[in-house]
């Protein structure tokens, strides 16, 4: 790792390694401070051959070998350290001392330590173990050996153990374990970015990232005209400049919008999106061929009728739904009455086709991938297939085996991000303009109302509009079109979608009453 990676993950991750540092600290310090002070003394004593029994033992040193290492034993013994706690002055003989005693195989030098909260009763102790133990042995002119104690121990002048080195290698250690730790924590990070991991495991392009937001299905007239979240707002707006980049040039682009399971947000994703392609004057046609549970035309605030499954393309068409947005149309599911996928594949190429001759984008909401027939197929009819991944349950096994199905259609896929959960410095940093956001928005003035004549034209002075809006050759009739105030700044006493339409438009059906083995 470079030096300058390692310093930009401790920045990142400061907090983590200061927690580290101080639990370090905090624990040496615990270990120096809180025990009581300690003081150790020594004494030692030397096992060596008797001056008188030289003559009579041959073996003096192999006697020797074998006595000493009995020695210690026999030092700490509960007996003796009876005994030799009796021979310690009275003052000292209270406060008490832990005995330890070993002994140098090569020396045969026995060291007995004592320690003690008190300098001087440690001092008395260790000399007191060591006149017990030479008063037991027996005498040398019988034994061959005897014990002689080379150096009395003495009253200790500093502490065994020091606060000092115990406060500076708990500092010096922490800072090692902040280091670890914050690279610890950075590797987390990475790991957890489901960005990263689906780049690095799964090898997609990852195109935006969609914030959570309070209100499930968010419809585009909350987000893109009251500008009810401004950061998903802009988070659009991003994936909308990925889509013109990651596109093949051209007036036109088939998307078709997916997703692993149900319940991911592809709808409202597709919705969306299709609705900032058209902010920028871009003809967009939102396609419902969800056949199985359509719910675009309920997100986008249109009547639910025909659409999709209509025998002829020009009635598919026909029955598109306009919308406040005069740049984007809907085309609903309609009433099904074969298998879905029987009429995707005989409806939507020519309807494709005719997209295409007009030189108009199309978003198509699709079905999930998994657990129905007709989404390959769909794959294969567009430029990009979107699939969206609820970043709350992601799955990267289950988006594998989603992405292994496309790989048939011969496609390009890119993957789109819901609901993810953003930091706070990413959410409180948005840069934005006033108007764009909710806390700073001017007070909303309500456009003057535009006079429309009261007799429909017919259609020939219409220079071939087809009921929708639309020209034979892919342009808008700019008298049909709404002022760019009124989209881009609507009041917030401005009637909901559909509301306002003229007699005899059939309301908004919410649950068309379909029946049949495609209801779940």
């Amino acid at each position: 790792m470079e030096i300058r990676q390692l310093i930009r993950d401790v920045r990142r991750n400061l907090v983590v390694a200061l927690a580290a540092f101080v639990l370090c600290v905090v624990a040496g310090g615990a270990a120096a401070f809180l025990p009581a002070k300690q003081y150790t003394a020594s004494t030692l004593v030397a096992v060596q051959a008797a001056p008188g029994a030289i003559g009579t033992i041959s073996n003096v040193g192999e006697l020797i070998s074998i006595v000493s290492p009995q020695l210690p034993a026999e030092a700490t013994s509960a007996t003796n350290l009876a005994r030799a706690r009796a021979n310690v002055p009275e003052p000292y003989r209270s406060i008490g001392a832990s005995v330890s005693a070993t002994v140098d195989p090569g020396t045969f030098i026995v060291t007995i330590t004592a320690k003690s909260s008190n300098k001087v009763a440690a001092a008395d102790f260790a000399n007191a173990v060591a006149n017990r133990l030479k008063f037991v042995q027996p005498r040398p002119a019988e034994s061959g050996y005897q014990l002689t104690q080379l150096s009395p121990a003495t009253p200790p002048s500093s502490p065994s153990n020091p606060r000092l080195p115990i406060v500076l290698g708990a500092a010096a250690f922490g800072v090692i374990l902040g280091i670890f730790a914050a690279m610890w924590a950075a590797g987390i990070r990475r790991r957890l970015s489901r960005v990263t991991e689906v780049k690095e495991r799964i090898g997609a392009t990852v195109l935006g990232e969609i914030p959570r937001v309070a209100v499930t299905g968010l419809r585009p007239t909350d987000l893109f005209v009251k500008h009810s979240e401004p950061m998903a707002m802009e988070a659009f707006q991003e994936l909308r400049s990925n889509l013109l980049i990651s596109l093949p040039a051209g007036a036109s682009a088939m998307i078709a919008v997916t997703s692993c399971d149900p319940g991911e947000g592809k709808t409202s994703v597709s919705t969306n999106i299709a609705w900032a392609l058209a902010a920028q004057d871009r003809h967009v046609t939102a396609i419902d061929c969800d056949l199985r549970k359509p719910a675009l035309h309920t997100q986008m605030g249109v009547p639910f009728g025909p659409g999709v499954t209509s025998r002829r393309t020009e009635d598919a068409l026909a029955h598109a739904s306009r919308t406040p947005n005069p740049y984007l149309d809907v085309i609903p599911a309609g009433i099904i009455d074969r298998h879905p996928s029987d009429i995707v594949s005989a409806h939507l190429p020519l309807l494709i086709e005719q997209l295409r001759e007009r030189h108009e984008t199309a978003v198509i909401d699709c079905p999930p991938l998994i657990g129905v027939a007709e989404t390959v197929l769909i794959a294969t009819m567009v430029d990009l297939v979107i699939v969206v991944v609820d970043a709350r349950r992601f799955n990267p096994e289950r988006l594998q085996q989603c992405l292994l199905r496309l790989d048939t259609a011969n496609t390009n896929v890119a993957i789109v991000l819901n609901r993810v959960r953003f930091n706070r410095k990413r959410r409180d940093g948005t840069y934005g303009y006033g108007h764009f956001r909710r806390a700073d928005a001017p007070p909303q003035v309500t456009p003057a109302p535009v006079t429309t004549p009261s007799v429909t034209p017919p259609r020939s002075a219409r220079g071939g509009h087809v009921p929708n809006g639309r020209r034979a050759g892919g342009e808008r009739s700019d008298s049909l079109r709404v002022s760019e105030p009124t989209v881009l700044r609507s009041s917030p006493a401005e009637p909901t979608p559909g509301s306002s339409r003229t007699p005899g438009t059939p309301r908004p059906v919410e649950n068309p009453g379909q029946t049949g083995y495609w209801q779940r």
